[in-house]
């Protein structure tokens, strides 16, 4: 069965999809400012509470991943996906609304398990609503959508933060992301799903009206327990574990350094001591925010040309050394131009590489067990990123802090090695 008509790169599915991927980034990208106006308010000097207060949302993010990966493969990708996201857009604001830091934290939990649970469901889906010779440009785009969502709040930092001061700031910022993640509603159920549930009809009313292919789906009555040791069969067991380790290792480095950069750029100052450099960031830090945030997206559009061009694997594996390559030299950039176009280049193909990689996730496991396979990795990637922002405060000197995530990239490079290169070809069944 397939649709009738040639495969369009853009449609509804993948703009409803785009606007809750905004919305993850947008809730992300304000917790550097909040934790940061809650840090100076209330005084807080221990390392272990900062790095708590930098790594809840990444707590939950573990717990929502893990979760999401039986939810999308029992109850389906819509309902999974309505769960996840209402639950981050209600408990975000209220997590902004609470100045107890363990408070802010507990809540900030509950925010990550929804934004954790929904990011493999989304990817999955999108990948199931695409044919095979534009998947990979459906799914960059996907992506890119996060640097637009991460803007939001860079964006509102730089023209509004000073005069809102951060809890009212905090509270805007949430409510725009909920309002963001409401489109979820309105995403159709998987055709591959429903034909797995055996509901034929219900899947071909959907072929149909969004002209999409439908191959044969296997793996039709296995239990979910058993469909799951299919991550660890002798077929599939090399490419989850390189998954595993990419999704370490990027998402420890990305949440790490990202999320900590407000406060990372506020003190890099003062280590520095006076210099051309330490006057720039006593005045530009914000700006110098926008325009990395501003890099991600040639970033990601770079790698959506690319992933169907020289290959999905490809793409992944030299974005992610170049990031690392970016972080090793900007970890001793001394000059403002250097350390402006080292920032770019760093945020270009960070981001890049996340492109490649939601790509390269869902289409390396049958239908089965596609959203668990993709939410595994996933939460491997939030145990990494879980630990990188709780150990920046500990790493100390900003030297310190990049020249280590630089030699994590590098490592978390040699994961790609084992998967599969399926650009332009149907994902496995």
């Amino acid at each position: 069965m397939a649709g009738r008509s040639s495969p369009k790169l853009f449609d509804r599915v993948l703009g409803y999809s785009m606007l809750v991927w905004m919305s993850i980034a947008a809730s992300l990208g304000s917790v550097g400012f909040v934790i940061n106006g809650l840090i100076i308010e209330l005084g807080i000097t221990s390392l272990g509470l900062k790095g708590l207060l930098a790594s809840s949302s990444l707590i939950g993010m573990f717990i929502g991943a893990l979760t999401s990966g039986f939810l999308g493969d029992v109850i389906g990708r819509k309902k999974s996906a309505i769960l996840f996201g209402l639950t981050h857009g209600v408990a975000g604001i209220i997590a902004v609304l609470l100045k107890d830091p363990y408070w802010f934290s507990a809540w900030r939990i509950i925010t990550g398990f929804g934004l954790g649970g929904i990011l493999p469901v989304i990817a999955s889906l999108v990948s199931e609503y695409s044919w095979p010779v534009n998947r990979g440009r459906r799914i960059s785009l996907l992506e890119s959508s996060w640097a637009y969502g991460w803007l939001i709040p860079v964006l509102t930092a730089y023209f509004c933060l000073k005069s809102m001061g951060y809890m009212a700031y905090g509270l805007l910022i949430a409510i725009i992301a909920f309002l963001l993640v409401l489109p979820v509603l309105l995403l159709p159920e998987s055709p591959r799903y429903l034909l797995l549930r055996g509901l034929e009809e219900e899947a071909k009313r959907l072929v149909e009206k969004y002209r999409v292919p439908l191959p044969v789906v296997k793996g039709r009555g296995a239990s979910w327990i058993s469909r799951v040791r299919e991550l660890f069969s002798r077929d599939l067991l090399p490419a989850t574990l390189g998954l595993w380790l990419v999704w370490f290792t990027i998402t420890m480095g990305y949440y790490g350094l990202f999320i900590w950069f407000p406060r990372l750029l506020a003190t890099h100052g003062s280590e520095i001591g006076f210099s051309s450099l330490a006057a720039y960031l006593a005045k530009h830090r914000l700006e110098y925010l926008v325009i990395i945030t501003l890099a991600q997206i040639p970033g990601y559009y770079s790698a959506a040309y690319l992933v169907d061009v020289i290959g999905h694997k490809k793409t992944l594996g030299i974005y992610i050394v170049l990031t690392g390559v970016s972080a090793f030299f900007l970890a001793t950039a001394n000059t403002v131009p250097l350390f402006l176009l080292l920032g770019i280049t760093l945020a270009f193909f960070d981001l890049g590489s996340w492109a490649a990689l939601y790509t390269y996730t869902p289409e390396q496991y049958p239908t089965g067990i596609r959203v668990a396979g993709t939410a595994w990795a996933s939460t491997i990637g939030r145990l990494g990123g879980i630990l990188g922002p709780y150990i920046v405060p500990f790493l100390g000197s900003w030297q310190v802090v990049f020249t280590f995530f630089a030699s994590i990239h590098l490592i978390g490079a040699l994961g790609v090695l084992p998967g599969r290169e399926l650009m332009k070809k149907e994902m496995v069944e």
